[in-house]
């Protein structure tokens, strides 16, 4: 009973957050008429946090290109429930429909299938005749735009699979709704003059848009509340690693020691077990992964052996989120390295992140039965006493591990070049499968450089030299990101004139710019 009253007050202490920002909306977003033949395309979804970012940047390009805004849901519904709900909730516009429309979002489309019959199976067939493995999945593109790998990703996540049957019939089936998804925003982009597009992720169905668009020369942006890109042919991702050591480059002597001097109080944090920004942008866990540990059974056995710690990842969460692995998926990766478990007279570890291991339970399981020489971690054991007990070397797909053990000097091997540490040296980034094992093989041997300099620039990069929507989103690391209207409230809360005109006069900039990524220093 007790807590039902505490739900239900939630729910109203929650509506009447959502109400004040409406009424904030209507006093700072006037509505302006504009012209119906234009439109700006803004997804629709319940991240409370982003919608903030959303009515800023919707409403600029609004006036730069004397436009009407629509909202839209990128992708078909998972259950015709949803539909349904999606149905009532834009009937009588509560919800964010009202949000949305607080902040002169006009209209709202969703996804039809409108492709006839023997079309779909046309273009389906013609993709199945090239479809003899799962890697030929990545090859997949229509009318000549590439979208295997969202396809690849978009399946996992919808059945939470780790990986993929090309002779599932459901698989089959999925291909019909990309087909036809495909073709409804190929031909609404075709035919209305989209003057720019604004998503959420650049990943799984939500990439589709995004792709398309691109391709037509519109311009697409991906904004939340801690981050603003700008995409086109050559940045379809939000990969902005690859540039890293090119740009602090450019930063003069003294800015460079001041932005190093701040990378080393904040790690220094980190490492004694505090939380920092980057448990907020690399979602990591609040418990302490690093600092004092409480004395318990030991986990790396003593022995002469090698000890090498898998740093698994999620199975079905976006293996492809930025570019290609060395493997088709997460499952492979693994399964090549229980291969090598048979082989090599190692002491395997593998640890799945905290907040990802009963989501991934069922899957370890068969690897921890398939290979006995695998020793599964609890997802809950600090790294401070892995490495305390004697880790050799590391393994990751692309994985924040790969700057921590390099900051403790202990070699990290990704399994992917599209990795966030791949413009330094402190980890290994073999180029395919053959230097992969032979890195494994030789991982003493490997030339890596350890140098804190390159390790406080990158975490600089990473997690300094961006956008935050909340001033104090980098110093005050015991407020949460939340997608709840909690996050309107926050915003409220600070929120003054100067505020209002400092995030306006940033986005207007970033747009005009060009830039690939909006970056924000007056957040440090």
């Amino acid at each position: 009973m007790m807590a039902l009253k505490l739900f239900i007050k939630k729910i109203f202490h929650y509506r009447r957050i959502t109400k004040d920002f409406i009424n904030h909306n209507s006093i700072f977003f006037k509505k302006v008429k504009r012209s119906k033949k234009n439109k700006i395309l803004l997804e629709i979804n319940n991240m409370r946090d982003s919608h903030i970012v959303y009515s800023y940047l919707s409403n600029i390009l609004s006036k730069k290109f004397d436009a009407e805004i629509y909202g839209f849901y990128p992708r078909y519904f998972n259950a015709i429930v949803n539909f349904f709900i999606f149905k009532i909730k834009l009937f009588f516009k509560i919800d964010y429909f009202k949000v949305y429309s607080s902040f002169n979002v006009s209209n709202f489309i969703y996804p039809k299938n409108i492709l006839k019959q023997k079309i779909l199976f046309k273009i389906k067939k013609k993709i199945f005749d090239n479809l003899k493995t799962k890697s030929d999945i990545y090859d997949i593109s229509i009318s000549n735009i590439n979208i295997g790998d969202l396809i690849y990703d978009a399946y996992l996540r919808r059945y939470n699979l780790p990986t993929i049957d090309i002779k599932e019939k459901r698989f089959s089936l999925f291909m019909e709704r990309i087909i036809t998804l495909f073709n409804f925003w190929e031909e609404y982009l075709k035919n209305n003059n989209v003057k720019a597009v604004i998503v959420s992720h650049t990943t799984y169905e939500f990439g589709i848009i995004l792709r398309i668009s691109t391709h037509l020369n519109i311009p697409v942006y991906s904004a939340a509340a801690g981050f603003l890109y700008s995409h086109d042919k050559n940045n379809l991702t939000s990969f902005e690693m690859r540039e890293y050591k090119k740009e602090f480059s450019l930063f003069s002597i003294s800015e460079k020691e001041n932005k190093k001097k701040l990378s080393k109080k904040i790690l220094k944090q980190k490492f004694s077990g505090m939380k920092t920004i980057e448990n907020k942008v690399s979602l990591l866990p609040a418990n302490k992964l690093f600092g004092e540990f409480k004395s318990v059974k030991r986990v790396v056995t003593e022995s002469n052996n090698t000890n090498c710690l898998i740093a698994a990842h999620h199975f079905s969460d976006a293996p492809n989120a930025w570019g290609r692995l060395l493997f088709n998926d997460f499952y492979d990766w693994i399964n090549f390295l229980g291969n090598l478990s048979d082989e090599l007279d190692y002491n395997w570890y593998i640890k799945f992140h905290p907040m990802e291991y009963e989501e991934n339970k069922n899957v370890a399981n068969y690897f921890l039965k398939k290979f006995k020489n695998f020793n599964l971690v609890n997802p809950d054991i600090s790294h401070e006493q892995l490495i305390s007990e004697g880790i050799d070397f590391v393994l990751t797909a692309y994985g924040t591990i790969g700057m921590e053990y390099a900051y403790h000097q202990i070699p990290v091997i990704n399994a992917s070049l599209n990795n966030p540490h791949i413009s330094y040296n402190f980890n290994h980034n073999p180029k395919n499968l053959k230097e992969y094992k032979e890195s494994i093989l030789n991982f003493k041997n490997l030339d890596i450089n350890y140098s804190k300099d390159e390790i406080e620039e990158y975490f600089y990069m990473r997690y300094l030299n961006a956008f935050y929507l909340f001033p104090d989103e980098i110093t005050n690391t015991e407020i949460e990101l939340t997608q709840t209207p909690l996050a309107y409230s926050r915003w409220l809360g600070l929120f003054n004139n100067n505020v209002h005109n400092d995030l306006s006069e940033k986005i207007e900039k970033f747009i005009i710019s060009k830039k690939f990524k909006l970056v924000d220093e007056n957040k440090l």
